[in-house]
């Protein structure tokens, strides 16, 4: 704690300064340290545009640390501050002149403002005198997708990092290296911490001697290892042929994590990029009884706990619709069960909701609102789960729920590309956290920044206040974690019943209560349930292609269920199975449809309110129709659809009903429709292109971001009119059942093919059955 009175402080300031040395500070004993606390400032006000000796400069200081010192004092445990708020006083007096003082004396008095307010903000009782753990780490620059696989990390040469404590955040540059040459050459990534702060968990993936294929058994992976804060009982939890990472301890002592564990690839890689997909898991705290908890066909990131106990975490969401956008929070209870979504499913206006976590003493969440197109990183943003809501006009998620504490940092992709980032926040309470911090751009493909950038580790707050506490030139410093016990959230107790078997059950209270009214004159009869399928086969984006829309899902219609006169739905339906539901009016249309999916747990039995019903909604006080009988069971669908194939659901209609007019041979007139071939697909398929639309990524699509009642496939496809135009439907005479098939497969995205396999294709061209794929 400085003594001295003000103006010998800053006269010894000018002095130091015109000497060439830095004035001391309590809040920095090494001269080298102290030296890098004030670069960082200069370039935090050359980020904005000035230099620290910029009269604004130091008038937004003297007020940051002003707010900050508020802050603290208004703790029921808040530090001793007299000596910190009397020397601030002193130097806003001093700063009335500031006309008057040449650069060198307002330099002098902008880093003796700055070194008195670093001092409040390690005094902030929620550090002081607690170590930090954080991860030193190197990535793969091209997105986020990229930077859980061990493979790329091979493929790019790339190695560096370890895992460390700083010893006295903020005081020194000192660290503990808990690793310490124990493991080979490899890359680190995602640590975290037990609740009773005994363990740190880490990923780490080994080095190839060589550049491995990655369909190769010479592979590396990211597996996850565990280590105590001092250094001691470095072991491995996971290992094997499958990238693991992202742990993350759950109150009830197991440790939920990311792993490719499922199978399957996304479905929009480029040739040269293998992109696993990878979901949900939990483990046993010594690294048995692994268990697969997410069956969503795309990727899933970054899981962490609740207040609640619920375990929140990011989906990339995009069935039957853009590929570069829906990375929305998401929640579910440990076991897997009643895996829901929060907020961010429905917006591009941010592309991605990374690193949630709950803020301490709050039921608000913070998170990291970044780009596809990039490296994990970007704007700090709070969401309050209270107001998610959806726009009353376009069905989107509302931003009355959120709270950007970055402003100045662009949401990454959606408006532009910021030049700087955050990452890895660890909030300390509403209004400090610990962060990581990068000067530099964003780095990835979609910014056009090919190189790594190096962030450090600092404590910010809502006040404007960011103090440097530790970097490592040349490395990426992330992931900061004070090292201190924690109260774990309640644990959440599972409720499976075993005497469901490999099913689970769905109870819909009135599927008419949603974000859009449905048609008053298509009342709901049944709901469609389809399953996706996951990309297993291969993993470039359309190859093979499965019908018009762009990077489409292979799905099959498991079958319907009835919805009763209430709009209520009860029905068994398979676990672990990616699914989703259409709902359907009488004449066989349906009227409205998801574009994401549902799954269930064995023995798991949860209900829904409705179709995109308002957030917060509750199921209806009296006991629905549905809920006083057994659960339906799902009645197939016709011949064509396990797995979707159009030469069985469709061809068969045109050969029977049209191509006596529209066989392609003279005389007849319109798009030829027989079986015969055209390209991957068939002549009948390709010339019904114009007269269908389908939802997809890209500009074809119906409705981009959320599905309108009334606007489905069958809806919008000029097909349709075409079939109840008089004149056609004179003299083609479609059976109801024919009709219905049509419909049928307009509304289940018009795909031609229902699997991935190259051999399983070519016997869906020819008309032949085929089973459905075994990765389901």
């Amino acid at each position: 704690m400085r003594t001295t009175s003000f103006r010998i402080r800053v006269a010894s300031g000018i002095l130091a300064l015109a000497c060439g040395i830095a004035p001391a500070a309590a809040s920095g004993d090494e001269p080298a340290f102290r030296a890098l606390v004030e670069a960082d400032w200069r370039r935090q006000e050359e980020k904005a545009g000035r230099s620290p000796s910029d009269p604004a400069a130091i008038r937004e200081a003297i007020a940051r640390a002003r707010r900050l010192v508020a802050a603290l004092s208004g703790m029921a445990c808040g530090p001793n501050l007299t000596s910190e708020i009397a020397a601030l006083d002193g130097l806003a007096r001093h700063a009335e002149n500031l006309d008057s003082m040449d650069a060198d004396a307002r330099l002098a008095l902008y880093r003796e403002i700055r070194w008195t307010g670093r001092e409040v903000a390690l005094k902030n009782p929620l550090l002081a005198g607690r170590e930090i753990a954080f991860l030193d780490r190197r990535r793969f620059i091209c997105q986020m997708l990229h930077e859980y696989l061990g493979y790329f990390f091979d493929y790019g040469d790339i190695e560096g990092g370890g895992v460390y404590v700083i010893e006295r955040p903020g005081r020194s540059a000192a660290r503990r290296d808990l690793i310490r040459s124990r493991l080979p050459r490899g890359n680190y990534t995602t640590l975290s911490l037990s609740y009773d702060a005994r363990t740190l968990y880490f990923a780490f993936a080994p080095r190839a001697a060589k550049k491995p294929d990655y369909y190769s058994a010479e592979r590396r992976c990211f597996h996850i290892y565990a280590v105590a804060p001092g250094g001691a009982d470095l072991r491995p939890l996971t290992s094997g042929p499958d990238d693991d990472f992202d742990p993350c301890p759950l109150p009830d002592g197991g440790i939920a994590f990311m792993s490719t564990r499922r199978g399957g690839f996304i479905r929009c890689s480029n040739p040269w990029e293998p992109i696993p997909a990878y979901t949900l898991h939990r483990m046993d705290p010594d690294g048995g009884g692994i268990r697969t908890l997410s069956f969503h066909e795309t990727n899933e990131w970054h899981p962490s706990v609740l207040g609640d106990g619920r375990i929140a975490y990011i989906r990339w969401d995009y069935v039957d619709r853009s590929a570069a956008h829906f990375h929305g929070l998401w929640t579910s209870n440990p076991d897997g069960t009643n895996a829901s979504v929060l907020f961010g499913n429905y917006t591009q206006r941010i592309n991605a909701c990374y690193q949630p976590r709950a803020i301490p003493g709050s039921d608000r969440i913070l998170f990291v609102a970044g780009a596809h197109h990039a490296n994990v990183g970007g704007s700090l943003v709070v969401l309050d789960p209270a107001r998610v809501a959806f726009d009353p006009a376009s069905g989107q998620d509302a931003f009355d729920a959120i709270e950007v504490l970055t402003p100045k940092v662009c949401f990454a992709e959606a408006p532009g590309w910021p030049d700087t980032y955050f990452h890895s926040p660890w909030p300390l309470s509403e209004d400090f956290l610990l962060v990581s911090f990068s000067f530099d751009p964003l780095p990835g493909m979609g910014p056009g920044v090919n190189k790594d950038t190096e962030t450090g580790i600092y404590l910010f707050d809502r006040f404007g206040n960011l103090e440097l506490l530790f970097r490592q030139p040349g490395i990426s410093c992330m992931y900061p974690i004070p090292l201190a016990p924690r109260i774990a959230p309640p644990v959440i107790p599972s409720t499976l019943d075993p005497d469901l078997g490999d099913e689970g059950e769905l109870l819909l209270a009135d599927v008419h209560r949603g974000h859009f009214p449905l048609p008053a004159d298509r009342p709901i009869v049944e709901l469609r349930i389809f399953q996706v399928l996951p990309k297993a086969e291969t993993h470039i984006a359309n190859q093979p292609r499965l019908g018009y829309a762009n990077a489409d899902s292979a799905r099959m219609l498991l079958g319907t269920v009835p919805v009763e006169s209430d709009g209520s739905a009860r029905f068994r339906a398979p676990a672990r199975k990616p699914l989703y539901f259409q709902a359907v009016d009488a004449s066989g249309r349906a009227v409205q449809g998801m574009r994401s999916v549902v799954y269930l747990q064995p023995g798991e039995r949860r209900s829904c309110v409705g179709c995109h019903e308002p957030r917060g909604a509750t199921p209806p006080a009296r006991a629905t129709l549905a809920a006083r009988r057994d659960p339906s069971r799902i009645q197939p669908g016709p011949d064509g659809t396990q797995p979707w194939s159009f030469p069985r659901l469709i061809q068969p209609i045109l050969d029977a009903r049209c191509v006596r007019c529209h066989g392609g041979e003279p005389g007849h007139h319109g798009p030829d429709l027989t079986a015969g071939p055209a390209g991957a697909f068939t002549r009948a398929y390709e010339n019904l292109r114009p007269h269908v639309r389908w939802h997809e990524w890209g500009g074809a699509s119906i409705d981009q971001i959320a599905t309108r009642p009334g606007r489905m496939p069958a809806d919008m496809s000029p097909l349709t009119r075409i079939l109840e135009d008089p004149r056609h439907a004179g003299e083609i005479r479609l059976s109801d059942d024919e009709r219905r098939r049509i419909e049928l497969w307009l509304d289940g995205n018009s795909s031609f093919y229902g699997t991935y396999a190259k051999e399983a294709q070519l016997a869906q061209r020819h008309g032949e059955a085929v089973p459905p794929p075994s990765l389901q």
